[in-house]
């Protein structure tokens, strides 16, 4: 039986370090985004040749799910099986989109083993304005759809919500252990406790600026995300003003005061602004 491991997110959520990372202790395959919008078939990801051939006629068939695509999915991850040396018989699977729904993954996906096939899910969410700031950081807010990809996290916030296998990027950072014993348990991947640790050592010796751009590092490395602020203020804002949103990051501990997401910058300036005041009165 060949097992497949999802990770469903939005992008600069944490996906590629989580994938790479829990596929690390016996290095099993990751089929980084298997259903596109990208073709995966050259280096770094080296897929099989025919996820390009998936990209394309999931794309011209209004990305929806069908019998063909996926078969075609399935063949595809069958091939990525085969490159498996430890005998584990799992593949990772990144999809760090909307992509399809969750009724439509349990349609397609949710009943496979005669197939000799079964599929496992968790879902992985970041706090909704480091996440929304890594992509400014990066010049990549062409990325965001609707107005400042509310809609979007909302929408995967309520998915987030009712899957059984919840995980966060901020525990992930703080307590890999804890993160990647919960994420092999939700998928049902037997892992022992230097697994789980190889997975760790992995997380801790690689930085991932995208699945394409990966680098091994030493030492701590802050996410740029976290050392660089680009988001405007007026995103700051609606997300703040939201009450869903503002509920939901109250409700993980994450800050919701404006002062937390204006960057080091601005907080400088006022800092010696006021300084020098103080000192002039003086």
């Amino acid at each position: 039986m060949l097992h497949v491991g999802w990770i469903f997110s939005l992008v600069r959520s944490g996906s590629s370090a989580a994938s790479y990372a829990a596929a690390a202790p016996w290095g099993l395959s990751v089929a980084d985004e298997l259903f596109g919008p990208w073709d995966r078939t050259g280096p770094p990801h080296s897929m099989p040749k025919r996820q390009a051939e998936l990209v394309r006629a999931f794309r011209a068939v209004g990305h929806v799910l069908t019998a063909e695509i996926v078969g075609l999915a399935h063949d595809i991850l069958r091939e990525l099986a085969e490159r498996d040396e430890s005998g584990k018989g799992w593949v990772v699977c990144k999809c760090p989109h909307l992509m399809f729904t969750p009724k439509d993954f349990e349609t397609w996906f949710g009943n496979t083993s005669s197939q000799g096939i079964e599929h496992h899910q968790a879902h992985l969410i970041r706090n909704p304005l480091r996440r929304v700031n890594s992509c400014y950081t990066r010049g990549w807010e062409h990325m965001l759809n609707d107005p400042y990809e509310l809609g979007v996290y909302r929408t995967f916030l309520h998915r987030w919500q009712n899957a059984e296998t919840k995980l966060r990027f901020e525990d992930m950072r703080s307590d890999p252990s804890t993160f990647f014993g919960a994420l092999y348990e939700g998928w049902g991947l037997e892992a022992s406790s230097a697994d789980i640790a190889k997975a760790g050592e992995y997380l801790a010796s690689h930085y991932h600026d995208s699945s394409a751009d990966r680098r091994t590092i030493e030492g701590q490395v802050t996410p740029r995300s976290e050392s660089h602020w680009g988001v405007p203020p007026e995103v700051i804002d609606a997300y703040l003003a939201d009450d869903e949103m503002l509920g939901f990051m109250h409700e993980q501990g994450w800050p919701t005061s404006r002062g937390s997401y204006e960057g080091w910058l601005p907080s400088k300036l006022m800092r010696a602004f006021r300084g020098g005041r103080q000192g002039a009165s003086a």
